[in-house]
């Protein structure tokens, strides 16, 4: 029976036999083993997260590496890894919609001043706050992909003026959408709500970064779900409490994020611990299983990765 390797970081002991469940559903002839099974050797096929590359790169018969998670910038960025395999991920609707209603939580906790209302609630102060107009506001989306797009035309149906930005071009009919340096400063300067939903790539790295802060509104709002390498930590830090009045963050440079880091002592940064969107094993299974099988086959599966392009 074909071997498929399995590695994800930071996650049960058992939760590789809860893929091996969920993706037998779909798909039979194959036996799902961790790395450091006798028999690792024999895999064409690895399913990672943020695995050790180069333990990985020792096994000559990948030829497949299938990221269990809409990122990819885990294998592909890593020193070890061999270009000579190809890269595929996840794309999958309930992850965006996860995103989505993260979102949206963290949006309208922001217009409506949920915090100050929690700060009145303990100093039992019954009375209004201002909250923003949600007309007039602008929000921006940088990487309007799989994910970016679901958000963006949920947003949209809320009533929110939604801008996107993205390396090409791109045409929606519930948003504008922009590209290139130009657009990426038109969006800068005038959205009120910035939201990062970009592929980590070498173009993408620290793109937000203090020139870039410096040229958004005062009183922003800065979220982060993309990886934490698209912003520089000390700038974002400097910027908060003038320029961005609250910066949401999910991901980060070290994750976990250590106890020592100052964002955990920056009363304008909220920290999620990367939970906004996490990889659905029932739900991503069935695409998994069409990709062992489509590869074992010597066909090549969707949501291939470009090398080139980091996506």
């Amino acid at each position: 029976m074909k071997k498929v390797l399995f590695y994800q970081k930071g996650t049960p002991k058992n939760q590789i036999e809860l893929w091996n469940i969920n993706l037998k559903k779909w798909h039979q002839d194959f036996k799902l083993i961790h790395l450091d099974d006798p028999q690792a050797h024999e895999a064409l096929i690895a399913l990672l997260w943020k695995a050790p590359m180069e333990i990985i790169s020792k096994y000559k018969n990948l030829k497949a590496l299938i990221s269990l998670g809409q990122g990819v910038d885990h294998i592909i960025n890593d020193i070890n890894f061999v270009k000579n395999m190809s890269v595929y991920r996840i794309v999958d609707p309930y992850m965006a919609k996860s995103m989505s209603h993260w979102m949206i939580l963290s949006i309208l906790n922001f217009i409506r001043d949920y915090e100050g209302y929690r700060v009145q609630q303990i100093k039992k102060i019954y009375k209004s706050r201002n909250c923003l107009d949600f007309k007039k506001i602008k929000i921006g989306i940088y990487g309007v992909g799989e994910i970016g797009k679901v958000v963006a035309k949920d947003l949209n149906s809320l009533g929110f003026n939604i801008l996107g930005w993205s390396r090409v071009q791109k045409d929606f009919k519930f948003f504008k959408s922009y590209h290139s340096k130009d657009g990426f400063n038109y969006m800068i300067e005038n959205c009120d709500i910035h939201i990062c939903l970009l592929p980590l790539t070498r173009n993408t790295k620290n793109i937000f970064n203090k020139d870039v802060f410096f040229k958004m509104k005062n009183g922003v709002c800065f979220i982060n779900a993309g990886r934490g390498e698209h912003i520089d930590e000390k700038d974002l830090i400097y910027f908060c409490g003038n320029k961005i009045k609250l910066a949401i963050l999910d991901v980060f440079r070290v994750e976990p994020l250590p106890k020592t880091h100052p964002f955990w002592r920056c009363k304008n940064i909220v920290i999620w611990p990367h939970v906004s969107a996490e990889t659905n094993v029932e739900t991503a299974a069935k695409q998994v299983a069409k990709a062992i099988k489509l590869i074992h086959a010597g066909k090549i599966p969707k949501n291939k990765i470009n090398f080139d392009l980091g996506y």
